[in-house]
C-alpha cells in the first residue's frame, strides 16, 4: 500500500475518534462556536475518508471535487466558529448556500486547474483564511474580562501555525516517502491533535466560567432573599416622626401632583414633625416634572437613607431633604451633618451585610440601591470626613 494512502487512512481514523470525542463533549456543552468547530472537524474527517475513496476505488491521484468541497467546508466552519466565539455570529441559510457555492467553485478550480497550480492557489488561500480564523479566536482586550482564556490563546496560536503550514506545504517539493514528506505530515498531525486539545480546554474553561457565574447569581439571590425578609420587617417600623417626614417627601414628588396650597401644607407638616434635636430642612423645586415611581418603594429608600443620617449624627444635627431636576432626572437628595464616611468604608457601603456601624445590618443602602436601580435610576454618595454625607437618588424623567 502506498505511503500516502497509509497516512491518509491513519488520519481518517484519528479524525473519526476525535470527532466522537467532540460529539460527546458537545452533548453537555452546547455552545454555538463549539458546534461550528464540530462541523469543521467532521468536514476534515470526511475529506480524509473521501481521499481514501478517491485512491482505492477510483484510482485518482488528485483530490476529487467532493474531497475538495469537504476540505474547503472544514476551513469555512472554523472561520464561522471564530466569528461566533468573538462576535456572536450565527450561520444563516443564505450564508450556508453562499459558502457551499464558493466551496464548489474552489474545488472545481483545484480539480480542473492547470497542473498543480490550481491546487496550490486554493491551498494557500485556505491557509490564509485559517490564519485569519486564528487571529479572530485570540482573546483581545475587549474579551479579557471574561476570565481565563488559556484555551483561546492556545487555539488561536495553533490555527495560525496550521494556516502557515498549509501555505508552506503548497510550495514545498516533498516526494512520497521522503524525509520532507514525513516531516510535513508529522507537523500536520501534531497541529491537529494540539488544536483538538485546545478546543477541549476552551469548552471546559467556558463551563467553569458559567458555573462560577451561576454560583455568584445563586449567592446573590440568597442574599437578596434575606434582604427582602428584613425589608418587610422594617416596613412596619415606619411609625415615628422621621417616617412622616420621608412619606411627605415622597408625596411631594408624586406623579399625581399637588396644588400650591397642598405642597405648602405638606412642607409645613414636615418641618413641624421633625425629630427632637434634629433640625429638618426641606427644599422642593415646584417645577419638578411628573415621573412614575412606586411610592412605597421610594418611601423605603428615603427611610433607609434618612435613618442612616440620623444615626450618624447621634440624633443631633441638621437633616436636609432636597428635590429638584438634574439633567433629565429628578434628584432626591438627603444630607446630614454627621462625621462623614471614611473612604475605605464608602467603597463598600452598597455591599449586602456590610456596615460601618457596630450594630448595623448592612442592608439599608443595599435595599435603597436595588430599588433605585429597579426604577432605572442610580444612587450616588458624596461624603467628606468631618463635613457630613449627601446621598442623591436620581430617577429618569424620560421614562414617564
Amino acid at each position: 500500500m502506498p505511503v500516502p494512502l497509509v497516512l491518509t487512512c491513519i488520519s481518517t481514523v484519528a479524525f473519526a475518534i476525535q470527532l466522537l470525542i467532540f460529539a460527546y463533549l458537545y452533548s453537555s456543552h452546547r455552545l454555538r462556536f463549539f458546534r461550528y468547530l464540530l462541523f469543521g472537524w467532521g468536514a476534515y474527517g470526511l475529506s480524509k475518508g473521501l481521499r481514501v475513496v478517491d485512491v482505492v476505488i477510483f484510482g485518482l491521484e488528485d483530490p476529487s471535487v467532493a474531497t475538495g468541497v469537504a476540505t474547503v467546508a472544514a476551513v469555512g466552519f472554523i472561520l464561522a466558529a471564530a466569528l461566533a466565539h468573538g462576535w456572536d455570529y450565527r450561520l444563516r441559510r443564505s450564508d450556508v448556500l453562499i459558502g457551499g457555492a464558493l466551496a464548489l467553485v474552489l474545488a472545481l478550480v483545484t480539480t480542473l486547474g492547470r497542473g498543480s497550480e490550481g491546487l496550490q492557489v486554493v491551498g494557500a488561500a485556505l491557509g490564509i483564511v485559517q490564519i485569519a480564523a486564528g487571529a479572530l479566536f485570540w482573546p483581545w482586550r475587549t474579551q479579557e474580562s471574561r476570565g481565563r482564556v488559556r484555551g483561546e490563546r492556545l487555539l488561536a496560536g495553533l490555527l495560525v501555525l496550521w494556516g502557515l503550514h498549509r501555505v508552506w506545504t503548497q510550495f514545498v517539493d516533498a516526494p512520497p516517502g521522503s524525509a520532507a514528506y514525513f516531516t510535513m505530515h508529522g507537523v500536520f498531525i501534531t497541529l491537529y491533535f494540539l488544536s483538538t486539545f485546545a478546543v477541549i480546554i476552551m469548552v471546559l474553561e467556558h463551563a467553569r466560567r458559567e458555573s462560577e457565574r451561576l454560583h455568584a447569581r445563586l449567592s446573590e439571590a440568597e442574599r437578596l432573599a434575606t434582604t427582602g425578609e428584613l425589608a418587610a420587617g422594617m416596613a412596619h417600623e415606619i411609625r415615628n416622626p422621621l417616617a412622616a417626614i420621608v412619606n411627605a417627601t415622597a408625596l411631594l414628588t408624586d406623579e399625581a401632583g399637588l396644588t400650591t396650597e397642598e405642597r405648602a401644607a405638606t412642607v409645613g407638616a414636615i418641618r413641624s414633625s421633625r425629630a427632637p434635636r434634629v433640625d429638618v430642612k426641606v427644599a422642593v423645586d415646584p417645577a419638578v416634572p411628573r415621573f412614575p415611581f412606586e411610592r412605597d418603594q421610594v418611601t423605603q429608600v428615603l427611610w433607609n437613607v434618612a435613618l442612616n443620617g440620623v444615626q450618624a449624627m447621634n440624633g443631633r444635627g441638621r437633616l436636609s431633604f432636597e428635590v429638584g431636576r438634574e439633567d433629565g432626572h429628578v434628584g432626591l437628595a438627603v444630607s446630614d451633618t454627621g462625621p462623614g464616611i471614611p473612604a475605605d468604608v464608602l467603597a463598600r457601603v452598597f455591599e449586602p451585610f456590610y456596615s460601618g456601624k457596630p450594630n448595623g445590618s448592612g442592608l439599608g443602602l443595599t435595599i435603597a440601591e436595588r430599588i433605585v436601580a429597579a426604577h432605572g435610576g442610580r444612587i450616588d454618595i458624596a461624603s467628606e470626613p468631618g463635613r457630613g454625607t449627601r446621598v442623591t437618588m436620581r430617577f429618569p424623567v424620560e421614562a414617564a
